[in-house]
């Protein structure tokens, strides 16, 4: 199944946060995701959403302090009551929202730590939120991005967020698979995909070199979407790109999508 959500922390920039929800439903979107909510109240932010009738179908967890190139807390030693805190948080918001899904950035390596110790907290961390968020009937996510942009984030390549899920061995944990992510950090981005996709929670693209819309890179975007359409995948497909220009502008990809 092939359905498009807007990331309107990508999308839609020209706009305040909260006109965002209303100007992607004008673009003809059913559906948006958020990477970070928290700087906004979790109600107006819902609100926003009903008025303009889209759905949010995904935010990430706080993330640490991303100004200080942090991205994400959950394999950092001696942030684990943060960690809690961020599940909390994320936790109201998702309810808010009546957002099902949550995704989680693992974290970058600290130098002074030791990869198998953060690692050892990252499952701990994981396998805690997994359960927390089963209860409320939020699935969790987690994201493997690529050494080149983020050098030293833990699920840097795919093959460890595969070991990840296997560590933690919760029915409540899927991956993210973002296309771009992938082939930034040289796999096989088409295949790959559906090779996991009993595992995959949700799917976001961008092309690549750039992270710009369809048809400014290298990616085969019309393949990627008829791959999905043929897969046994019901969620959504995240739009979260960076426009080259006005958001609005950016859309003319979506006429191949139609034929599909």
């Amino acid at each position: 199944m092939l359905r498009f959500s807007a990331n309107i922390s990508t999308l839609f920039n020209e706009l305040p946060l909260l006109e965002r929800p209303a100007a992607a439903a004008a673009a003809g979107f059913a559906a948006i995701e958020i990477q970070f909510p928290y700087v906004v109240p979790a109600a107006r932010i819902a609100a926003a959403c009903a008025s303009a009738r889209v759905e949010c179908v995904l935010i990430n967890l706080p993330a640490g302090n991303l100004e200080a190139g942090e991205v994400g807390v959950a394999g950092l030693p001696g942030r684990e009551s943060e960690f809690l805190d961020s599940i909390r948080l994320a936790s109201d918001y998702a309810g808010a929202l009546g957002c099902t899904r949550v995704n989680c950035l693992a974290g970058v390596q600290p130098a002074a730590e030791a990869r198998s110790r953060c690692w050892d907290v990252l499952v701990r961390n994981i396998a805690l939120a997994a359960e927390r968020f089963a209860q409320t009937g939020v699935q969790l996510l987690v994201e493997p991005l690529n050494l080149t942009d983020v050098p030293n984030f833990l699920l840097g390549r795919i093959a460890d967020g595969d070991e990840l899920l296997a560590a933690v061995d919760h029915p409540n944990l899927r991956l993210q698979y973002d296309a771009y992510h992938r082939r930034a950090a040289g796999d096989d981005w088409l295949g790959g995909l559906a090779e996991r996709i009993p595992r995959v929670g949700h799917i976001q693209f961008s092309d690549f070199p750039g992270r710009h819309e369809p048809g400014t890179g290298e990616l085969d975007m019309g393949r990627l979407f008829a791959l999905i359409a043929a897969l046994p995948y019901h969620g959504w497909t995240g739009c979260e790109y960076r426009p080259r220009g006005r958001t609005e502008d950016s859309f003319g990809w979506r006429a191949g999508v139609a034929r599909l």
